[in-house]
């Protein structure tokens, strides 16, 4: 496909964008270290499982399934917000996946794009404008609300046609959000394998090509 029609790009932050995935992992471990291993071990596989997806949720999960303790909505507050505080400078701080800022550079002013994230959406508001991102972006998304719903609302908005539109990202909820919204996939590999037959990369750095391949 040309890059001239091409009608929008839809972009995962964490690990599509900015390296810090891991940042976010290693703020899991301290939350739940005190819980014991065996704990600690569930916490960090459904976060590499099911990267994407809202940190309130999988807080919440946590606690409900992995220690029998269900939170109630001010003390889920209280968690999240200890995450937050050991996560929000570090992203921010965090290197960017290799080509990903030459990419959007590229591209900006070419095809609309729009960032799609389940960080809560005033952080990563906060933390695009803190690292001068935002300017590339049309719209920067986040939770509460879930990624194919973004996507649809936006497809509508702008009046995409998604056979024309790309989603780039690095987990699985973000290929589901593809699927689900019938726009094309580019995976940056991470935490997870993707399954066969998709085009996926080991950074940004081929983006460009993919997108001219598909």
């Amino acid at each position: 496909m040309k890059l001239d029609e091409i009608e929008a790009i839809f972009w995962d932050f964490d690990g599509g964008i900015a390296d810090s995935v891991d940042v976010k992992t290693r703020a899991f471990e301290e939350m739940f270290t005190p819980y014991g291993e065996a704990v600690l071990k569930q916490v960090i596989e459904y976060h590499r499982q099911h990267g994407g997806i809202s940190r309130v949720e999988k807080i919440d999960h946590y606690y409900r399934h992995f220690i029998g303790q269900p939170l109630s909505a001010d003390e889920l507050e209280e968690k999240c917000l200890i995450y937050s505080g050991l996560v929000k400078q570090k992203v921010v701080d965090a290197a960017l996946i290799p080509g990903a800022e030459e990419t959007l550079a590229h591209l900006h002013g070419q095809i609309p794009m729009f960032v799609i994230s389940g960080t809560p959406q005033a952080e990563l508001i906060e933390i695009s404008e803190r690292r001068n991102l935002s300017r590339y972006f049309r719209r920067i998304l986040g939770s509460p609300i879930h990624k194919a719903e973004h996507v649809e609302s936006l497809l509508h908005e702008f009046d995409l046609d998604r056979t024309r539109c790309f989603f780039v990202g690095d987990a699985l909820t973000d290929l589901k959000a593809a699927e689900e919204t019938g726009t094309h996939f580019i995976g940056i590999q991470g935490m997870v394998p993707f399954p066969d037959g998709l085009t996926v990369l080991e950074d940004c750095t081929g983006i460009i090509e993919a997108l001219q391949a598909m």
